[in-house]
């Protein structure tokens, strides 16, 4: 016999759920189990970085990827990102489920992604993913006491940074011979930053400055109105680029120079019909200038081999390569500055190092002092509009400096 209790709670639901209209209805509720079959298994992540040499074969054999999985992601990734640009110290990251690989990103630039994902039936795709960045200023001065190098290095100054700056020099500055201790350099250039403020890398340099043996030399990053892309013009507004750079290779050491020369594999004084630069076996070899690829390939002494043909006359060499850039073939168009090889030792070489030549008219030239052409000369509006530019960044500056004196007064 049931409880008194529970027998009028019983009476008083009933009424409840028959009588009153408003009444929430009681229903039953019954609570089904997931079955255990629909459990998914755990995806698992694994960060993986290259080292010196690794191929991404290599990297994703290591890292106990199936060789299927790993040549099928590898083939599906090839038509957005070259796998022979890996570079030591790059991340992949790889996603497993109970199937194996399911997912792999590779961070192709500081601001893209190239994402590898098994869809169906079990095949890989890709596709880019793009990061948002945002730009801020810096700023940083040093005096040189042995080396620009290491003046911009204790003054905080990146690579990236660096390296813009001494192309944009290049053209006017044999930073072989005329740089020298005491001079000093200014440069202002951007930070690239993720959403969360952290610096991912390197801008454009905005301005520069360097003082050689009392010579001051100014230069500004400008677009005049109407041109597609920016260039680096001198405070007259002159733009810096000509039509060759004299070294198309950042960070070398100029080993050899233009003339006659004691050869040292054939133990004979010969003509040097080039310049040789001393830099590390993969260093990227670029452009010297706008122009059409001549040839490009193995040529006996000079092994991997670019020549390529330029207006006016005038043919670049680049010599010793380890191999050529991708793609690279006779006849193709390329830019000044574009990758065309990487350093190497081949051919008639004791070590790594690019022979470059300028060859006017089919004769070779001294790369270091020929005389190249002018560049851009803006004039009416288009100099007006660089004169409110130039004066623009002046005056930001001065306004920085004069917030970090303040800044810094204010420090007990």
């Amino acid at each position: 016999m049931p409880r008194p209790a529970f027998t009028g709670a019983l009476t008083l639901a009933l009424i409840a759920y028959f009588f009153v209209p408003d009444a929430p209805k009681l229903r039953p509720t019954v609570e089904i189990a997931p079955a255990a079959a629909a459990t998914l298994p755990p995806r698992i992540e694994r960060r993986v970085r290259a080292g010196n040499g690794t191929t991404l074969a290599k990297l994703l054999a290591n890292a106990r990827v199936d060789a299927s999985d790993a040549r099928d992601a590898i083939a599906a990734l090839q038509p957005l990102w070259d796998p022979r640009d890996l570079r030591a110290g790059q991340e992949i990251v790889l996603s497993f489920d109970a199937g194996g690989l399911e997912e792999m990103q590779v961070a192709a630039a500081i601001d893209r992604d190239i994402v590898v994902a098994r869809g169906e039936p079990g095949r890989f795709t890709s596709h880019e993913r793009q990061r948002a960045l945002h730009r801020a200023t810096d700023e940083a001065s040093g005096v040189i006491r042995t080396s620009l190098f290491e003046a911009a290095r204790n003054a905080g100054v990146p690579v990236a940074a660096l390296s813009a700056m001494i192309h944009a020099f290049s053209y006017d500055v044999d930073f072989q011979r005329e740089v020298q201790p005491g001079d000093s350099f200014d440069v202002v250039y951007e930070r690239l930053l993720d959403d969360n403020g952290n610096a991912v890398g390197t801008g454009d340099v905005i301005y520069a400055t360097m003082t050689l043996s009392g010579r001051t030399l100014r230069l500004f990053r400008y677009r005049p109105p109407g041109a597609d892309t920016a260039d680096y013009f001198t405070a007259d507004g002159v733009s810096v680029r000509k039509a060759l750079v004299r070294t198309p290779i950042d960070g070398a050491r100029l080993s050899s120079s233009f003339g006659m020369r004691h050869h040292p594999v054939l133990g004979y004084t010969a003509m040097h019909r080039g310049v040789d630069f001393a830099a590390p076996t993969g260093t990227p070899i670029t452009a010297a200038g706008d122009g059409t690829v001549a040839s490009a390939g193995r040529s006996s002494s000079y092994g991997n081999l670019v020549v390529l043909h330029h207006g006016g006359g005038y043919d670049t060499a680049y010599a010793h390569m380890s191999r050529l850039a991708a793609g690279l073939k006779p006849g193709q168009r390329v830019r000044q500055g574009e990758v065309i090889g990487y350093v190497g030792a081949t051919g008639r070489a004791t070590g790594p190092h690019l022979h470059y030549e300028i060859r006017l008219h089919g004769n070779a030239v001294n790369p270091m002092t020929v005389k190249m052409e002018p560049g851009q000369r803006l004039h009416g509006e288009a100099l007006v509009a660089f004169r409110d530019y130039e004066e623009s960044v002046s005056r930001a500056l001065l306004a920085q400096r004069t917030t970090d004196i303040v800044a810094l007064a204010a420090i007990p």
